[in-house]
């Protein structure tokens, strides 16, 4: 029975493009995201429609905490305009890392390695609390000092499983409970799903969900235990 399945399978794939195996990939991901979700026990009802809307969310409950923002993966500085404007606290302080020359490797299909550069130009912000941190993750990361924090808040917004697992393991002893722990792109199982369960399976460190958007593609934690 599998191995006519299989060989049903090949046969369909011979008249099927690189895209159509794209797409397909595609939907695998977020029947995995799903499944995952349910197996962990993590509750997912609270739908948003866009990432920003998690952000609004958690910013009620920290705005004007002294809070210490941390992404990886700043591309444009979408994400952080939007946190600048939502922590009041003129002592909380948002860092960004990025290499801000792309990725450092091929990802997925169609995004191959320096998508997203910005040929090192960093954005500009008009907050004079932003700091950003240019170069790769590996020589960023290991001799970061966190400033004092009342609440900390972390996007990963790297793709990568490589980028995400190094952050994740180096940032390892800040994660206090309490964080926020906020994933972008977490419809892909190999990359930052894959990370992030590693992480939790090694570290037995416990989360719930904050909230999610409608396809599981953005997802914000916050760590219980």
């Amino acid at each position: 029975m599998l191995r006519s399945l299989k060989h049903t399978l090949t046969r369909i794939g011979e008249h099927l493009s690189p895209e159509h195996v794209r797409k397909l990939s595609g939907v695998v991901n977020y029947l995995e995201v799903g499944r995952w979700m349910r197996a962990g026990g993590y509750d997912v009802t609270h739908r948003f429609e866009s990432r920003e809307e998690l952000f609004n969310l958690v910013a009620t409950e920290i705005a004007n905490c002294e809070v210490l923002y941390l992404e990886f993966g700043v591309f444009t500085g979408d994400a952080t305009r939007h946190w600048s404007k939502l922590l009041r606290n003129p002592k909380s302080r948002l860092h960004g890392f990025d290499s801000f020359e792309g990725l450092p490797q091929d990802w997925l299909s169609h995004r191959a390695r320096g998508h997203f550069s910005l040929q090192g130009q960093i954005p500009k912000i008009d907050d004079g609390r932003v700091q950003f941190f240019k170069g790769w993750f590996e020589q960023t990361l290991p001799n970061y000092q966190p400033p004092p924090h009342e609440a900390l808040v972390m996007n990963f917004d790297a793709d990568l499983y490589s980028s995400t697992v190094f952050v994740l393991n180096t940032m390892e002893s800040i994660m206090v409970p309490g964080t926020y722990v906020y994933f972008d792109e977490f419809n892909h199982q190999a990359d930052e799903l894959r990370a992030f369960d590693e992480f939790i399976k090694r570290t037995g460190m416990k989360f719930k969900v904050i909230g999610v958007t409608r396809n599981l593609d953005n997802v914000m934690f916050q760590r219980s235990l």
